[in-house]
């Protein structure tokens, strides 16, 4: 039997976990970067994954260790303090939805054996529309798989 990954397992169930979060309603959420798509005043997005395996002994059982890059991106417009404190307010409001959704199902609806939020960058820039807020967040995950 091949060795698989859960990491499109784990895009597909988070996916689908923050489109049913009730505080995430009206935000455009993708499986990936949304290169594609028209711009979106709020959104959030998966991006590059990194995976990494451990084998056990025997070689038939092993572990997978997978960091996952999450974006919110959000754009207000106007310019100055007032509308990128705002801006910046909303951008962690919706990463906090995402924080909130590991601690409630840490196993990403069964995809891995634990996840957490482990690292968390705020970029506040200016864009032709307006503020905008970028936040990129590390999930880290460990799933046990066997072949």
């Amino acid at each position: 039997m091949p060795i698989a990954s859960v990491v499109q397992t784990v895009r597909s169930n988070l996916k689908t976990q923050l489109d049913a979060r009730a505080g995430l309603n009206g935000v455009s959420i993708f499986k990936y970067g949304p290169l594609d798509q028209a711009p979106k005043t709020e959104m959030i997005y998966l991006g590059d994954a990194n995976s990494g395996l451990e084998f056990e002994a025997f070689g038939s059982v092993y572990e997978e260790q997978i960091d996952l890059k999450c974006f919110v991106y959000v754009l207000k417009a106007g310019a100055g303090d007032s509308v990128a404190g705002s801006t910046e307010t909303r951008a962690i409001a919706l990463a906090n939805e995402v924080i909130d959704q590991l601690s409630d199902d840490a196993t990403i609806n069964g995809a891995v054996i634990v996840s957490r939020m482990r690292n968390m960058t705020i970029e506040n820039t200016l864009s032709d529309e307006g503020r905008v807020c970028l936040i990129e967040m590390d999930i880290e995950a460990e799933a046990t798989l066997s072949e």
